[in-house]
């Protein structure tokens, strides 16, 4: 690790790209490069596209508006290995919101891009930590034939960073939003999900509280008064694990194929939060979500400990909180939902009943939204 006090304006963008190749070195596709493909080095990057086409997007992430540098609940840590944690997050965090839409698609992830801005104070260790983050989210998230492709790097008074990332359908037809032509206008279909919710609004929760009233809501059941009933020390794990979805965010990978081959019928991935997103969904069918008022109480009651202790709800937490990159799925009605898929609601013909055409979700925050 790059020791304390050393910062990017002092190696230059030669001594900056020499941190990220050596974690990109890492994936487990780095060093295969098939035949006529070229890697970074060049001008620009040449990719294969098996059957003629690529899944493509990006996403782009802002200091302090999509991450930090510093966390309230983690304010007393300074030094290298701080800089570096805060990166590996950044990093992990940008790579998996990409991986996770490529997956929405059907897709296999292939290839990654990384355009990076930054002021020359930025620490090396933080850029070591974001180059990690996002070799180590391609290794652990099982995007095997995932390879960084190349990038750019500027300079600015903030660090912002946008990655794209490209897959490979394999020959299949992409899942769209969209039900395909031939689906009856009137026939009901059902909403399935793979991967939680809540979970990552919760560790936004925890790491957006100061650290001294963090350690005093969770030592007292969240009241701050010595006469409330102590949460018990399973809260203080659920609080650390809730902080690590939010810090790596983990989307199942390969679901969207799972899913593709069960016969989904349209797919989009939860990154503003479930009440949005299968709004969004509806709305793309002209219909309206009915969500499973049990389905969220169950994955509440999980969480409910942690939102007592930080006067929270863990309803809204579910309903609302983005950033978990789960995969939603529609199938036929009554189809049982393919492995690690679970039924959640259903999208129903008729005029939006709630905001964003979602009934059956607790009343509170609708998901996230940039403006």
């Amino acid at each position: 690790m790059p020791g304390c006090g050393a910062v990017v304006g002092g190696l230059g963008e030669a001594g900056v790209l020499r941190v990220l190749e050596r974690r990109f070195a890492t994936v487990p596709a780095a060093g295969d490069w098939p035949e006529g493909t070229v890697g970074p080095g060049d001008d620009a990057a040449v990719v294969a596209a098996p059957d003629g086409r690529f899944v493509i997007t990006t996403d782009a992430m802002a200091q302090d508006r999509d991450f930090r540098l510093r966390w309230p609940a983690e304010a007393s840590r300074r030094g290298a290995r701080a800089d570096f944690a805060a990166g590996h997050a950044t990093g992990w965090k940008a790579a998996a919101q990409n991986l996770s839409d490529v997956n929405a698609m059907g897709a296999t992830p292939t290839g990654i891009l990384l355009a990076l801005t930054m002021p020359g104070r930025t620490p090396v260790a933080w850029v070591d930590g974001l180059a990690a983050g996002i070799a180590g989210a391609v290794r652990h998230l099982g995007a095997r034939d995932c390879r960084v492709v190349g990038g750019d790097l500027g300079s600015d008074d903030r660090i912002t960073l946008a990655i794209t990332a490209t897959g490979d359908l394999g020959g299949r037809p992409p899942v769209r939003r969209t039900l395909p032509r031939g689906v009856p206008a009137d026939r009901p279909v059902d909403l399935v999900l793979c991967g939680h919710a809540g979970w990552s609004a919760a560790g936004l929760a925890v790491l957006d509280t100061p650290r001294a009233e963090l350690l005093e809501r969770l030592g007292a059941g969240g009241t701050g008064s010595s006469a409330a009933p102590a949460p018990g020390p399973g809260v203080h794990r659920l609080a650390a694990l809730a902080a690590g979805r939010q810090w790596r965010p983990r989307p199942v990978l390969g679901s969207g194929r799972v899913a593709a081959r069960a016969g989904a019928l349209a797919m989009m991935d939860v990154s503003d939060g479930v009440l949005k997103d299968a709004g969004r969904l509806a709305a793309a069918n002209g219909r309206r979500v009915e969500l499973d008022p049990e389905w969220i109480r169950a994955e509440a009651a999980v969480l409910e400990p942690l939102a007592r202790a930080l006067g929270a709800d863990a309803g809204d937490w579910v309903a609302a909180g983005g950033e978990d990159y789960g995969l939603l799925a529609v199938l036929p009605a009554g189809t049982p939902p393919p492995a690690g898929f679970r039924r959640i609601g259903r999208l129903l013909l008729g005029s939006p009943g709630a905001p964003d055409g979602v009934t059956g979700a607790p009343a509170g925050g609708g998901g996230w939204d940039h403006f």
